[in-house]
């Protein structure tokens, strides 16, 4: 990863107070910390639980609702009562940004293990502030598992992009099965883009950054989508038929959608991108044995399907029904990350034209 791209992930300065209180737990704060760092990382689950009772507690950030997280952890919870998680809702960039401030100021980490993209982590690699860990020996199932830069962690989530819509509008054989077919003036004004580029730049791992530029700057010629932020708000104008597609569709807000009674489905095209969120302990973690055995029983089929129940978010490999000859888009490099972070800049430069 270039310098100039891992500047790019600590640009934001995390602002104001990102934290959520859980009922029993609290934000992690480096004043509230109940264990000293530990002297040794224990190689399994039985012995990573049992010294994450001594250690009595981690602290945990992820961009997750606060209110989810307390629901997706009861059975964790129960199983472990020694354990209390501190869990603080944050983004990941925000995340990356107060990690470094901590370590750069020689302050105790206020978190032991996060979950995050890898755009939003790379300066963590790049400094070598993160734990590795050997998954599989904590349970993890092999498909979830990535050596990022020399280090171990492993994939919490993928949630695939696609296109929405309405099946009271449109039906299934008039649906576009490529990207190429939206781009068509029969379109003009009835297609949905997010203003920051986070959705499409992921298929720019699969055709690289000029192909993927062209192919947007095309439709912004000849379809003049809406410029809308966020999922929800995209499917909402879906389901009022203000618009035809929103190519800010995942699996995930289509399903949470359709769970509300929503008319909405999802379609996906011949490439398939995928936003994925990777767990990682910090170097420096004060309760990393805590943090290892949360973390691996997350991974395991309890804590994915509590995931999956709770905020719809899924761990497949590959969509269902992956489309006949489609490519999953993923960006598991640091050079996919550094294709796809300059795509999604230069398509937010465009929509703010």
């Amino acid at each position: 990863m270039s310098r100039r791209t891992t500047g790019k992930r600590v640009v934001m300065i995390l602002s104001g107070a990102l934290c959520a209180s859980l009922g029993v737990t609290a934000c992690g704060s480096s004043k509230t910390t109940t264990a000293a760092t530990s002297s040794a990382f224990a190689p399994s689950t039985s012995a990573a639980c049992t010294a994450g009772a001594k250690e009595g507690s981690l602290n945990y950030w992820s961009r997750t609702d606060a209110g989810d997280f307390a629901k997706e952890i009861v059975p964790f919870t129960a199983k472990y009562p020694g354990i209390k998680v501190n869990f603080t809702s944050v983004t990941p960039t925000d995340a990356t940004q107060k990690i470094i401030t901590e370590i750069q100021a020689n302050h105790a980490l206020d978190v032991d293990a996060t979950s995050t993209d890898l755009a939003s982590a790379q300066p963590l690699f790049d400094q070598k502030l993160v734990k590795n860990v050997d998954w599989s020996a904590l349970g993890v199932p092999k498909n979830f598992l990535l050596t990022y830069g020399g280090v171990g962690t492993y994939r919490t989530l993928r949630d695939f992009v696609g296109i929405g819509y309405n099946p009271k509008v449109v039906t299934a054989a008039e649906l576009p099965t490529t990207w190429d077919q939206l781009i068509n003036s029969k379109y003009s004004g009835r297609v949905i883009v997010d203003p920051r580029g986070i959705y499409l730049s992921g298929l720019a791992v699969a055709w690289g950054e000029s192909k993927t530029m062209t192919w947007f700057n095309n439709l912004m010629k000849t379809a003049k989508p809406q410029v809308v932020k966020g999922a929800t708000s995209s499917i909402q104008k879906v389901v009022s038929g203000e618009a035809l597609f929103t190519t800010s569709a995942t699996t995930s807000a289509i399903t949470a959608a359709k769970g509300s009674g929503a008319p909405i489905e999802i379609t996906y095209l011949d490439v398939v991108p995928s936003q994925d969120k990777y767990s990682v302990i910090m170097e420096k973690a004060q309760h990393p044995n805590a943090a290892a055995c949360f973390l691996g029983w997350f991974g395991s089929a309890e804590g994915q399907a509590q995931q999956l129940k709770v905020e719809f978010k899924g761990n497949a490999d590959q969509p269902s029904p992956m489309p006949s000859g489609a490519t999953l888009s993923v960006a598991s490099t640091s050079d996919n990350q550094t294709v796809q972070n300059t795509v999604s800049s230069e398509m937010s430069k465009a929509l703010s034209n």
